[in-house]
C-alpha cells in the first residue's frame, strides 16, 4: 500500500513537472511571436448541428447568401462578417468592399428575406464624392428574397444631409434637408412624387 502511495507520489510530481515545461514552453512561444496574432482566411463558429452561426472571412472566401435555405449570388463580394439564423439562413452582417473605384462599408441586421436596418459608408478614389446613412426598411411580405420596401433615409451626400421618409410604394413623402451652404428646407411630396410644399 505504502509502495503504491509512493509510486503514486513520484508519477504525479513527474505529470506536475511535465505540464508545468510543457506550459512554460507554450507561453514562451506564444509571448515571443513577432506578430502575437493568429492568422485564418475563413473562420465558421458552428452550433452543435453544424450550421454556421457567424462566418469571418476575406473576400475569396467569402460565403454566398443563404435565404430559406436557398444560395443567391452576392451583388458584389466584400470581407466581413455574416450572421446566421439557426435554419442556417443569413441574417445580417459586416461587409467591407474595396473596388478600383470606391471604399463601400456596411453593416446590415436582416428579415427573414432582406436587409432591415442598414449603416453604410462611401467614399470614391477617383474624385471627392461620399455618402454615409442609415436607412430602415419595411419587410416584404410577399417574402421575395433580396427586395424590401426602404421606408426612412438618413443620409449625408457631398455635404448635404437629409432625413427622407418614405410611403409604403417608397415614394418620398417628406424631405427634411440642411445643405452644404447651410440652406435649411423641409418639402412634402404627394403619392405620385411631385412637390407639394416646400419651407
Amino acid at each position: 500500500m505504502q509502495t503504491t502511495s509512493k509510486i503514486f507520489k513520484i508519477l504525479f510530481g513527474v505529470l506536475l513537472l511535465f505540464n508545468v515545461i510543457l506550459l512554460s514552453i507554450v507561453s514562451y512561444m506564444l509571448m515571443n511571436r513577432p506578430d502575437k496574432l493568429m492568422e485564418a482566411e475563413r473562420i465558421d463558429i458552428k452550433d452543435k448541428t453544424g450550421k454556421n452561426r457567424i462566418v469571418i472571412s476575406n473576400v475569396d472566401h467569402i460565403p454566398p447568401p443563404i435565404v430559406n435555405g436557398k444560395t443567391y449570388q452576392r451583388a458584389v463580394t466584400p470581407a466581413g462578417l455574416i450572421f446566421y439564423d439557426k435554419k442556417g439562413d443569413e441574417r445580417g452582417g459586416l461587409a467591407i468592399t474595396d473596388t478600383d473605384k470606391t471604399n463601400f462599408n456596411a453593416l446590415a441586421f436582416d428579415y427573414q428575406n432582406a436587409d432591415a436596418i442598414g449603416m453604410f459608408a462611401q467614399d470614391n478614389k477617383n474624385d471627392q464624392y461620399f455618402k454615409a446613412g442609415f436607412t430602415i426598411n419595411d419587410k416584404d411580405l410577399s417574402g421575395k428574397p433580396g427586395h424590401n420596401i426602404n421606408r426612412i433615409n438618413l443620409v449625408t451626400e457631398n455635404g448635404n444631409a437629409a432625413l427622407v421618409l418614405k410611403d409604403a410604394n417608397e415614394v418620398p413623402r417628406i424631405v427634411l434637408k440642411v445643405d452644404s451652404l447651410g440652406n435649411a428646407s423641409i418639402e412634402t411630396f404627394d403619392k405620385g412624387g411631385k412637390l407639394k410644399w416646400r419651407q
